[in-house]
């Protein structure tokens, strides 16, 4: 935005706001931003007014949220202002000399700002705005020393432009985020599973203003004006990487006749790991070697060894045994218990790692066409809920010709593993019509009330659904037997196997948060089934599960919910998708599947 240089677009924007009728700017409703350092200089302008609070500015009120980008652009300009670009927007949070990560300072501070409250629904595609979304200005130590209110936390804010080009991004985190992600950097947005479609109403977005001499024009918010700031990332982060010529010989047995590199590329010991860089350059490294990009189930296998493990330690998460939440990449092998038995070191944290398994998933396509590549095992930057063998939250698949800063890769050596075929598990017991036996359990076949045709029942709470299963003379299935009826012992990622059919469950192709949609009649989805024939584990309704026993038999224990509803958030509706839910929560899309054992079929024969 160079003053002077907006020409025809420069004195429109004067002409709106002097239709608007708004009075310039107070001290009380906005501040002033000087840009400093190169900013200044590549701006062209002294600097920017910023809305002090989040829309509609004025403290002690509740910020607008559940926005979309469009929604946002026309707030503002009936205003006579502006979003703001993310340059401005950063600059108003790291302060003038770019230090002051989290807006208030360099380090985070518990409770500074609205950030790390817990979800009742435990996922954040189950997620409802009212009654959390903080009055603006209410957390007191949430201001810039420049006074501006709330830029990390509360509600996400929308901004003009973005890395990925698809017209607008949000930043600086909501209520929910974790400290390692709400703050001024940008760096969440841009990770490679992070998911955004600008025309979809996000609950936990708001935004502010902005108002300079001159609007952004078409030029400043070009895609190579875009880019640059992703372009910058990640050279910063290619100029750590090693330079170390690739170790071919580093590499272990996992299975036999598979080879797995034992460290990310170069593949040496205390080397930094090459990031940054494509699918397609990875591709091409490996092959160089006479090697080859590991696929998915390949990466998984060495990762969670025979037993699945979520860990390459083993199944329970230990603190600091892998390298991850931490504010920069380190050289490998530095993270001794972060290993497999096998001795393959870092899967989990250091640098995500690309797959060579693609992944159709047209919700996941920022633009038509695009061939997207799974990644496995999360990053140095990435919580501990991202940093595992196999994933339960988030979408981590990226655009094959798209680099970023924190994704590396490892090559594998050996003719690539061929698909299984799914093989129904014997049941061995004597099951009630309309359930189905599994390895010594029976299952209901379709959601509560287990009635083919009939939509099954949402808006279940914990002891709800505690209740329907007594009420039929079974019980609440517990984590274990609903993860094994999903995902068999062969450990496929769908219902159905290991490659994601999008026309196969009830998870919806139309990416709105907002609507009117509901659970299908059971049994809609003929796809959606697995071997033994338990239908709709994927999509149409999350299923509570007993995720811990209770102390007797009138103690239900913990619950948790399973699969994903028919919002396809959760994870495109894999069998390890999973929300730590509160047991009074319920929602629409929230319901039960019952299973018996021995216990229960005996007293029913009674």
């Amino acid at each position: 935005m160079r003053r002077g240089a907006a020409g025809a677009a420069g004195a429109a924007w004067a002409l709106l706001i002097g239709a608007a009728g708004c009075p310039e700017p107070r001290e009380s409703d906005m501040v002033w931003i000087p840009w400093s350092g190169p900013a200044a200089e590549a701006s062209g302008e002294d600097g920017f007014w910023i809305d002090r609070f989040e829309f509609p500015n004025q403290r002690g009120h509740e910020p607008t949220h559940t926005t979309d980008l469009e929604t946002a652009r026309q707030a503002c300009a009936r205003v006579g202002k502006r979003l703001c670009t993310a340059a401005e927007w950063r600059r108003a949070c790291l302060g003038p000399d770019g230090r002051n990560r989290f807006g208030y300072g360099p380090r985070y501070v518990p409770r500074a700002c609205h950030t790390e409250e817990g979800l009742p629904s435990g996922h954040t595609s189950l997620l409802d705005a009212e009654g959390v979304v903080s009055a603006s200005g209410a957390w007191l130590s949430c201001r810039t020393p420049e006074g501006v209110y709330d830029l990390v936390g509360n509600v996400e804010e929308w901004v003009l432009d973005d890395w990925r080009g698809v017209g607008g991004m949000l930043e600086g985190g909501a209520w929910y985020t974790l400290k390692t992600y709400a703050d001024c950097t940008g760096r969440y947005s841009r990770e490679p599973d992070y998911r955004l479609v600008p025309d979809q109403p996000v609950f936990s977005a708001g935004f502010r203003c902005c108002r300079s001499e001159a609007a952004p024009t078409e030029a400043d918010l070009s895609p190579e004006a875009v880019a640059a700031d992703r372009v910058r990332r990640i050279e910063a982060a290619r100029a750590r990487a090693s330079t170390a010529p690739y170790d071919p010989s580093a590499q272990v047995e996992v299975v036999p006749g598979l080879w797995m590199d034992r460290y990310e590329y170069p593949n040496r010991p205390g080397e930094m790991p090459l990031i940054g860089v494509t699918w397609t350059e990875a591709r091409d490294r490996c092959a160089e070697a006479g090697k080859r990009l590991c696929t998915t189930r390949e990466w998984e296998r060495a990762c969670g060894g025979p037993h699945r493990d979520d860990l390459p330690y083993g199944p329970d998460y230990v603190p600091g045994a892998c390298a991850v939440g931490l504010d920069a990449a380190v050289p490998a092998g530095r993270y001794l218990a972060c290993a497999t038995a096998d001795g393959v070191r870092d899967l989990v944290g250091s640098a995500w790692e690309w797959t060579a398994t693609p992944l159709d998933a047209e919700a996941l396509r920022v633009h038509p066409g695009e061939s997207l590549r799974e990644l496995r095992g999360g990053s140095w930057f990435s919580d501990p809920r991202k940093g595992v063998c196999r994933p339960v939250d988030g979408y981590p698949a990226a655009p094959e010709d798209m680099a970023f800063p924190d994704v590396g890769f490892r090559c594998c050596q050996g003719a690539p593993a061929d698909e299984r075929p799914l093989e129904p598990l014997r049941g061995r017991l004597d099951c009630p019509e309309g359930m189905v036996g599994i390895d010594g359990f029976c299952i209901d076949r379709y959601e509560h009330p287990n009635v083919e045709g009939t939509r099954p029942k949402g808006n279940l709470d914990w002891p709800e659904a505690v209740a329907a299963c007594r009420g039929r003379g079974l019980r609440v299935c517990t984590e274990a037997e609903w993860q094994l009826a999903c995902e068999g012992r062969d450990g496929r990622r769908w219902p159905y196997g290991d490659v994601y059919d999008p026309a196969a469950c009830h998870l919806r192709a139309e990416p709105k948060l907002v609507g009117q949609v509901e659970a299908a009649p059971s049994g809609s989805f003929p796809g959606c089934r697995t071997p033994e024939g338990v239908h709709d584990l994927s999509g149409n309704l999350w299923e509570w599960v007993q995720a811990a026993p209770g102390e007797g038999p009138d103690d239900p224990g913990r619950g948790a919910l399973r699969g994903g509803g028919w919002n396809f958030s959760a994870g495109l509706g894999q069998c390890r998708a999973r929300a730590a839910a509160a047991e009074g929560f319920s929602m629409a899309q929230v319901g039960v599947r019952c299973c018996a054992g021995p216990a229960e079929l005996a007293r029913r024969k009674r």
